[in-house]
Parts: structure tokens; C-alpha cells; sequence
């Protein structure tokens, strides 16, 4: 079952995503439709996936976004092709800058669509472990929030010292706090 889009809005909402995360909309005003299309995407579970995704792989481009977003099959435990979800080649380290982006986005689309900002939230936690901040980490994951798979992986990779890229010095992408 997909979500609450159909294949049209999840490459709209991907392209909105990809736009907020260019440096070009950085101290940009999001109109009134990008807030609608990506809280409304935040709130939905495999649209909020393809969100992390283009952190997690900064090579995607909008219709391959999309298109993971709909494919249940790869997803889905058990399923014929969920082995291609684990030999999936991720980028070798996440983009600093589209995390810095990635994170002022969530926190303005926080504030002004209340309705997502829990959302937004475990999505950030996301952030501070791609970007290796630790202290930001141990800040997000001190908050009461309800479980996520964002809070399982950041907090597993944060007791176990797993880092994204296997990074050296895990503060290279730091990220201020929120």
C-alpha cells in the first residue's frame, strides 16, 4: 500500500526537498505549498524515508527518490527484493552542507507546521549521526519522543561507535545544536 501520495506528489515532494537542501535556499523563504507538500510528506512514513534517503545518498536525483519511495517490495521484510535494501551502495559520507541545510529546514518546518515538528524531530536525530555530532546526538536522543527506526539506528550507532563513512574524526560534520 503506498501512501498518502500518489507517484506524482512523491516526485513533487522530492524536488521540493532537493530545492531546500541546495545552498540556494539557504535564507529563502519557503512559500505556503512547500510547507504544505513536506510537512504533509513528513508525516508520512515511507515519504519521511525518501527524505532521509537524499541525506543518507546526496546522488539521488528526484525520480530515483521517488521511485524508492514507492517500492514496497524492496522495503518490505521478507519480501523478493528487501536483499537489495541491504547491498544498497550508499554514499561514502553524507554532504555536510545538506545536512546543515537538511537541519535548518526541519527545524523552520517545526516551527511554522507544529503538526509535523515530532517528524521533524526524529529526523534531525538522523541528522546529528550522519553528521558524526555527538553532543547533538546525545541532545535529540535525551528527549522524550516515542521509538523510531531514526532513534534505534542514531542511538546504536552512538553506543556502538558506528559513524557514517566510517569518519575518522566523527565531528568533521558537525552540526549546531537545535
Amino acid at each position: 500500500m503506498m501512501g498518502m501520495f500518489d507517484a506524482d506528489d512523491e516526485e513533487k515532494t522530492a524536488n521540493e526537498w532537493l530545492a531546500r537542501l541546495s545552498e540556494a535556499a539557504a535564507g529563502t523563504w519557503a512559500n505556503e505549498l512547500t510547507v504544505a507538500r513536506l510537512s504533509r510528506g513528513l508525516r508520512d512514513p515511507r515519504t519521511r524515508d525518501m527524505m532521509a534517503l537524499a541525506l543518507m545518498d546526496p546522488t539521488l536525483d528526484a525520480p530515483r527518490l521517488a521511485a524508492a519511495a514507492r517500492d514496497t517490495a524492496r522495503l518490505a521484510p521478507g519480501a523478493a527484493g528487501d536483499d537489495m535494501l541491504r547491498r544498497r551502495a550508499f554514499a561514502v559520507r553524507p554532504d555536510p552542507a545538506r545536512l546543515r541545510a537538511a537541519h535548518r529546514e526541519l527545524s523552520n518546518l517545526a516551527r511554522v507546521a507544529p503538526d509535523c515538528a515530532a517528524a521533524a524531530a526524529d529526523l534531525c536525530t538522523l541528522v546529528f549521526w550522519l553528521a558524526g555530532d555527538r553532543n547533538g546526538l546525545d541532545q535529540m536522543l535525551d528527549r522524550p519522543a516515542p521509538e523510531s527506526v531514526y532513534r534505534v539506528v542514531a542511538r546504536f550507532g552512538r553506543d556502538h561507535d558506528v559513524w557514517p563513512g566510517q569518519a575518522a574524526d566523527v565531528r568533521r560534520y558537525s552540526v549546531p545544536a537545535i
